[in-house]
């Protein structure tokens, strides 16, 4: 009788347990997008940077070029990164435009790795993850302009 009760409790357990992931996979937010950035960074305390991005939106076949420009307060170095991620809340391409804003921290010494959210006034965020070539010390404030080309 035992064994059977026991059989019982461990068939509802792993049950459970399997619908546990489904649970949370609904909580996670789904990204809208997908994007594809490459930008050369130049800091001495006050720095800038420029690049090409390709954004995919998961919502639409068009696959949209655009340009990245920014500036950075803190940090010493040149670097080359290569930028990859997912966009998120993003229903309308053109609110992919904008000024993206993010704190960061970071030391790149021939090749790193690192990652970071970014999010534009129009309610639009990246989540990338970055691999860099060069010599960098990053602490700071960075803004990243972007925008569609014609």
């Amino acid at each position: 009788m035992k064994i059977t009760t026991y059989l019982k409790s461990l068939s509802a357990l792993i049950l459970l347990a399997g619908l546990i992931p489904v649970a949370f996979a609904a909580d996670e937010p789904k990204p809208s997008a997908s994007v594809v950035i490459d930008e050369t960074q130049v800091m001495v305390i006050i720095g800038g940077s420029s690049g090409k991005g390709t954004l995919v939106p998961h919502f639409s076949s068009e696959t949209r070029s655009f340009t990245v420009g920014g500036i950075k307060l803190g940090g010493i170095g040149i670097h080359k990164t290569h930028l990859s991620g997912d966009v998120y809340d993003l229903s309308n391409v053109q609110d992919f435009e904008g000024t993206y804003f993010s704190a960061e921290a970071g030391l790149t010494v021939g090749k790193g790795a690192g990652g970071l959210w970014l999010k534009n006034d129009k309610g639009v965020t990246m989540h990338l993850t970055s691999r860099a070539k060069g010599i960098a010390l990053a602490l700071g404030v960075e803004g990243l302009t972007v925008k569609f080309k014609n």
